[in-house]
């Protein structure tokens, strides 16, 4: 169970390794602000990395106390077994830009073809072909305000 109090907030570190674990990990990074420059595939590592600012769901959703600022952590998000990375809407020219990361699919065609695709704001992508689902979720800072006092609205991001 998750320490409302903030002085005694636990950092979170997981392991995600099948695709209800990515879910957790898609709902605890939605609404993460990122900066293009801090997205990176070590090829010959096969690992892909992104170093977020995450919204602290965890934080607000069961706070009573509404109208305070919301919470941020720098965290990383890490996936291992990377066999290739495709990006679209992502202008790699220009590291300096900053973008929001919406939610994640998953999808398995059969155990030698699976991919991870991460969709950003302004119908951006990334897409992960990996060979098993390893992924990591770490917070690298205690939890912070963010400049905003409001939720992320997404009502129009979506088209049907």
């Amino acid at each position: 169970m998750i320490n409302l109090n903030e002085q005694n907030y636990k950092k979170i570190n997981l392991k995600a390794q099948n695709e209800e674990d990515l879910v957790i990990f898609s709902t605890l990074c939605q609404d993460s602000i990122i900066k293009i420059s801090n997205i990176k595939w070590a090829k010959k590592s096969k690992r892909f990395y992104i170093l977020l600012t995450r919204l602290c769901w965890e934080l607000h959703q069961f706070s009573k106390k509404k109208d305070t600022f919301l919470k941020r952590v720098n965290a990383i998000l890490i996936f291992d077994n990377v066999l290739s990375v495709k990006s679209k809407g992502i202008r790699q020219s220009k590291p300096n830009m900053i973008t929001s990361l919406l939610t994640f699919d998953y999808n398995f065609l059969c155990f030698e073809k699976q991919s991870i695709d991460l969709i950003f704001y302004g119908d951006a992508q990334i897409t992960i072909d990996v060979e098993c689902i390893e992924a990591f979720l770490k917070d690298v800072s205690d939890p912070f305000e963010s400049t905003s006092l409001k939720l992320p609205d997404h009502k129009n991001d979506y088209k049907k």
